[in-house]
């Protein structure tokens, strides 16, 4: 990990990387595909799996798993960097689970997380790559675990904000978004989901806790699962299956301020262009009344 002297911008250097594989370079003899390394039945050409979710008395690394861990085979950081694969089945995404089965891969996020916190981990950041132009490499759908020996900067600039925001008001910032998301708002109830004002992304959705609740590892995931599900679906309609990534900011392992765990949802619908990359300042062309207003309509009942 290194830091620019110029602009304090962090860069992990992880050659390694490069030599990952894809779905459309992963060819066996003959031209055909090579073998998914995330279907049940291949689990072999996965690092040996550090947790999982099978039936009792299913031994590690053979089949029957509901979802399954492995630490990444071409790490950003060593021993830092996991696989969560929420199913052994080809093309199923998250919201292609049952609230049920999806509570229980929530429940394993938690784990993974409170896992690598208690190894010395800084801070951990769950994401996910939906399509080539998000930035997947493989077909089948999986999340990754990052945990860093450094709070991120964008999480660090979150827990500026909530300090500014609690000396100068009292209270959480990410409490008051909610509350004033009016015409932006696209689920209610005990876990909400909102259009941001100031999107980065058109169509970008954030999902929080009505609660406030600084860290995932206490979430209710119960009643998470049935509003992620909801929300992924309504993504993928109102976006016509546009690629997308979702990450999950959570407080750091040493929270000395305010704070309100969420996830984001940010569609990839539009590439950045030079401005974004130069000035860090976002151009979006959709308005988020009219993003909102798009993704409740695209809503499955619950």
């Amino acid at each position: 990990m290194r830091r620019n002297p110029v602009n304090g911008k962090l860069t992990i250097i992880a050659p390694g990387r490069a030599a990952r594989p894809t779905d459309l370079d992963a060819h066996g003899a003959g031209g055909a595909p090579a073998p998914c390394p995330f279907c049940a039945g291949n689990e072999s050409q996965t690092p040996p799996e550090v947790d999982a979710l099978r039936p009792s008395g299913s031994a590690p690394d053979s089949p029957r798993w509901r979802a399954r861990v492995v630490p990444n085979k071409y790490p950003a950081l060593p021993g830092m960097h996991e696989v969560i694969v929420h199913s052994p089945e080809h093309g199923v995404e998250l919201e292609d689970l049952g609230d049920e089965a999806l509570t229980e891969v929530l429940e394993l996020w938690k784990r993974r997380i409170a896992a690598q916190l208690a190894g010395g981990a800084a801070a951990a950041t769950l994401i996910v790559n939906r399509g080539r132009q998000a930035g997947a490499s493989l077909e089948h759908p999986h999340e990754q675990l990052f945990a860093t020996p450094v709070v991120p900067p964008l999480l660090l600039d979150e827990l500026l904000e909530f300090d500014r925001f609690a000396n100068r008001y009292g209270g959480c910032v990410l409490c008051a978004e909610m509350e004033s998301a009016g015409e932006r708002a696209v689920i209610e109830g005990p876990v909400r989901a909102w259009v941001p004002a100031a999107s980065r992304f058109p169509g970008e959705l954030w999902i929080a806790p009505g609660e406030h609740a600084a860290d995932f590892r206490e979430a209710d995931v119960a009643q998470l699962a049935p509003a992620l599900r909801r929300a992924l679906v309504a993504t993928r309609i109102a976006t016509a299956g546009a690629p997308l990534n979702l990450w999950l900011h959570t407080a750091p392992a040493d929270l000395r301020g305010a704070y309100h765990w969420h996830i984001e949802v940010a569609p990839r619908v539009s590439g950045l262009a030079g401005f974004e990359l130069g000035a860090e300042i976002a151009l979006v062309s959709l308005d988020p009344e009219e993003a909102a207003r798009a993704l409740r309509e695209a809503l499955p009942d619950g």
